[in-house]
């Protein structure tokens, strides 16, 4: 591309802070160009595939299309990586502060509600059952055509499927710095973990929609796919409850939460590096390590800082410090789904088609049998779990561990339009839960692609996710035989 008629106005290098405010700008005018594809093309609207990632692929096709044309890539990697870092964290705060839970269900059927921890033991061992999977799949190629294969990468799966897109960068920025992919080229296992995580949201559409009709048919419901029907009148009460501060002060009510919701994560931040320091000061080789499995995991730190902040306002509430709420469940909601659709988007026009190179190999196989083991293992287990709502449980549960906890809402709300089942609460709940069951499974990460770790890492993910099936199936195994008379 030739800059010098707009040099001086624009600095197209990847420092620039001008390159990457366009870069941020493009990805919005793609989101909104992919909403509209998906609102007047019935192929997109049928799919049930989110605006997001649409957008995410209409960038990945622009720009893979011009650096083939012109050797330039369009859009600012920086900005993107920061993007997908950044947001996933935020969107995580978002929803941990709202003040309750919007998907409570009203329904005047008794329904048996699951234990939160059942609802998260379920979504780690899921996580546990992929990140099996990926290595399985990474190792008999390792001892067959690609020996040069890092045999630990396969827990990769777990990431791309199972926890999105925005994690699967952050581990394999981390994998890159640390080589563990090197004979790939430089940049290969960032790439690697976001094309697994794009294959991902398509197995949470294509296959998601077939398993809808097939609910849908089972339980007699016309699935309905029309997006121009109105969805309910926006209350003042929603965004104005009652105590909350006023929409618009001497500040807006919008403003104020934005800035809570970057005041606990900069609080986040600053518990990393205090956490890094004390590590680094103990001298443990162990602990040092653990370092950047911290900053790739600072979503669960920053969910568990906003549980505790939301914990410590209420009690000034109560003890009547603060005479007002200040946290807005409806608007909360908002800066999560923002944050959720942007890093979304951002994170597929980050995928490299050319240099995965023989990458792809691995990043098929392992994308198709991810997929059906997460479908077969989640179906069983939700028709278990889940008795009183067994094809709710399992539309939710298979579509966030595939795609993202969007995906999951988006295909229970197909056949439970108005969260009448708890499904749609289990798999909010669910994730708070899994966030301090999930703590194995992070120290684990960082071990499995280190050379000689392979072995123990895998045993120990083994074991851990046979600990989760037994909770999880004590019901069926504890049941008592009836007595012979």
């Amino acid at each position: 591309m030739d800059t010098r008629l707009i040099e001086g106005y624009i600095n197209f290098s990847n420092e620039s802070l001008s390159f990457g405010i366009i870069t941020v700008c493009a990805v919005c005018v793609f989101i909104l160009l992919a909403n509209i594809l998906r609102r007047k093309i019935r192929l997109f609207r049928r799919s049930l595939m989110p605006t997001a990632v649409i957008a995410g692929l209409m960038g990945l096709v622009v720009k893979e299309v011009t650096l083939a044309l012109t050797g330039v890539n369009i859009f600012n990697l920086v900005t993107l990586n920061a993007i997908v870092y950044h947001l996933l964290p935020i969107a995580f705060i978002a929803l941990c502060l709202r003040d309750k839970d919007d998907y409570e269900y009203k329904s005047n059927v008794k329904i048996e509600r699951v234990a939160a921890s059942k609802s998260g033991a379920l979504i780690i061992s899921g996580y546990l059952i992929q990140g099996l999977t990926g290595i399985l799949v990474t190792t008999l190629l390792g001892i067959t055509i690609m020996p040069e294969l890092n045999k630990g990468t396969g827990i990769m799966l777990a990431l791309g499927f199972g926890q999105g897109p925005q994690q699967a960068n952050a581990t394999g920025l981390i994998w890159d710095a640390a080589g563990h992919m090197d004979f790939y080229g430089l940049g290969s296992a960032k790439n690697f973990g976001l094309t697994i995580a794009a294959l991902g949201f398509l197995f949470a559409s294509i296959p998601g929609i077939i398993l809808v009709n097939r609910a849908a048919k089972k339980k007699g419901i016309t699935v309905g796919r029309n997006e121009y029907q109105k969805c309910g009148e926006l209350t003042s009460h929603s965004i104005e409850g009652p105590d909350e501060i006023p929409l618009s002060e001497s500040i807006d009510k919008f403003t104020l939460q934005l800035c809570m919701v970057g005041g606990v994560y900069i609080i986040t931040i600053g518990v990393i590096i205090g956490l890094e320091i004390l590590f680094r000061t103990s001298g443990l080789v162990f602990l040092i390590d653990l370092i950047p499995t911290i900053w790739g995991f600072a979503f669960m730190l920053a969910a568990l800082v906003a549980i505790i902040t939301k914990q410590g306002l209420r009690r000034l509430v109560k003890a009547g410090i603060m005479r007002r709420k200040y946290l807005n469940s409806y608007m909360m909601n908002r800066i999560a789904g923002s944050s959720f659709d942007i890093a979304i988007a951002a994170a597929l026009t980050l995928v490299s088609v050319t240099t995965l190179g023989r990458l792809w190999i691995p990043v098929l196989i392992m994308a198709a049998m991810g997929g059906v083991v997460t479908m077969v293992y989640q179906y069983y287990l939700c028709n278990h779990i889940y008795k009183d709502y067994k094809e709710e449980a399992f539309l939710a549960f298979y579509g966030m561990q595939t795609g993202t906890i969007a995906n999951g809402m988006i295909l229970l709300r197909e056949i439970d339009p108005g969260f009448k089942t708890p499904a749609g609460n289990d798999l909010v709940i669910g994730s708070s839960a899994a966030i301090i069951l999930g703590i194995p499974m992070l120290l684990l990460i960082a071990q499995a692609p280190r050379a000689g770790n392979l072995l123990w890492v895998t045993i120990v993910i083994l074991g851990y996710f046979l600990l989760l099936l037994a909770y999880l199936m004590k019901d069926k195994v504890l049941r008592k035989k009836p007595t012979q008379v």
